[in-house]
Formats: structure tokens, C-alpha cells, sequence
């Protein structure tokens, strides 16, 4: 496992590629730039988006990647990468699968972690995870991986996300709190202490869960309520 510091010291990645060439890459583009890693290639599966940096190539889909990745004389265990997808519904699941696919490869997940955000020392974080400005995570905490907890977020003591669970920004989780696999809390949510989330569930922005939240449905309002 790679975090940004332990990199930035010991000089074994420089370079990242991006799977995900829109707005959440421009984020982590400025949270990697704080630390001298060079972002050397995108790649989307969007063939009508164009590449948000005029110094960074954009290639598409599978078929791109493999042509990119044969052409590079960089060492392949050298190249770090994070899935740049935002956290909308079901996303998710795919940043779990891009990442495992670019690992079948022989590339490093590493770990976004903003400067400004507090992460105690004793928390668990997966590979590929990303930690936006001004989040906090406290104290026994487990983050599975490709987790994306989003700016200003807060996650409680000994809280567990499970792989591809997005908290979105300013969301809010109180101690002991479970989210599922590829879950996603929205905009400003608080989820009380204890709550499990099912995975693949989806708890609207602004809602306040006070009790569990089965798989795969979505939450509203507050207190939550299932949509039907």
C-alpha cells in the first residue's frame, strides 16, 4: 500500500495515470501536484470527452490503454493510478473493477490523501482510495478500497466502508457506523451512530438516517425514508 508522504520521501512513484478524464481529475490532479507526482496519461471510456489538461494525453477505452501501455518505457510496478470517477450511483462498482483491471497489469493503486485533511493514525485505508480536502476520518476506522470520501466529510470513530463506498461532501458519519460495498451517501447526509447501510444502497443528499438502510434501495429526507 502507497500513500502519498511515504512516496513523496522514498522516491518510488513519480508518475500516475487516471482512469477518468472529467471533473473529479481535475481535483485529484491538484491534490497530486502538492506532492510532485506527475500525472503522465488519462483514460476514459467516454470517446466524446476531449483531455481536461493541455500537457496530459487522453486514450480510450481498453483499446487505448493496452496501446499506451506497450508504447511507455516506464517500468510497470513504476506507474502508479487512481480511478478518477466521481460518486454518483453505481459508480462505485466501477471504480472496483477499472482498478482491479489496471492491477491485472502490474500497476500501483495508491492512496489521494489532500493535505488538509485529518486522518488519525490509527485508520485502516484501502488501495486507490482518495481523501479530499478538509476530510476527517477518526480514530479505528477501516476504508476499504477505491473509496472516494469526498471534501469536508466526516467519518467517525471505528466506522467501516467497505470497497467503492463514496461519502460525498460534507456528509456526515458518527461512530460505528457500516456502509456496504459500493454505497453512496450524498451531499450533507448524517447517518446517526451504529447505522449500517446495505450495500449498494444510496442515501440522498441532505437526509438524516436514523435506522438501518437495506441493499440497493435509496433514502430521502429526515428523518430517511425509503423512495419508493
Amino acid at each position: 500500500m502507497h500513500t502519498l508522504s511515504h512516496m513523496n520521501i522514498n522516491e518510488t512513484i513519480k508518475n500516475v495515470v487516471f482512469w477518468g478524464a472529467a471533473g473529479h481529475a481535475k481535483v485529484l490532479r491538484a491534490c497530486l501536484q502538492r506532492y510532485n507526482i506527475n500525472l503522465i496519461a488519462l483514460f476514459d471510456n467516454n470517446n466524446e470527452l476531449s483531455s481536461p489538461f493541455d500537457d496530459v494525453s487522453l486514450y480510450y477505452g481498453k483499446e487505448g490503454f493496452r496501446r499506451w501501455l506497450h508504447s511507455t518505457d516506464l517500468q510497470r510496478d513504476k506507474i502508479g493510478f487512481l480511478v478518477a470517477i466521481g460518486g454518483e450511483k453505481s459508480k462505485g462498482k466501477d471504480r472496483v473493477e477499472i482498478q482491479e483491471y489496471l492491477e491485472s497489469f502490474g500497476l500501483i493503486p495508491i492512496i489521494a490523501k489532500h493535505p488538509t485533511a485529518f486522518i488519525d493514525a490509527h485508520v485502516d485505508i484501502g488501495a486507490g482510495s482518495q481523501i479530499m480536502a478538509h476530510a476527517t476520518i477518526c480514530v479505528e476506522t477501516r476504508i476499504g478500497r477505491a473509496c472516494l470520501i469526498n471534501t469536508g466529510a466526516i467519518v467517525d470513530h471505528e466506522c467501516v466502508l467497505s470497497d467503492g463506498v463514496c461519502i460525498s461532501p460534507g456528509a456526515r458519519l458518527a461512530g460505528c457506523v457500516t456502509v456496504g460495498r459500493y454505497s453512496m451517501i450524498g451531499v450533507g447526509a448524517v447517518i446517526l451512530p451504529r447505522i449500517n447501510i446495505g450495500e449498494g444502497a444510496t442515501v440522498g443528499g441532505g437526509a438524516v438516517v436514523t435506522r438501518d438502510v437495506l441493499p440497493h434501495t435509496v433514502v430521502i429526507g429526515n428523518p430517511a425514508r425509503v423512495l419508493e
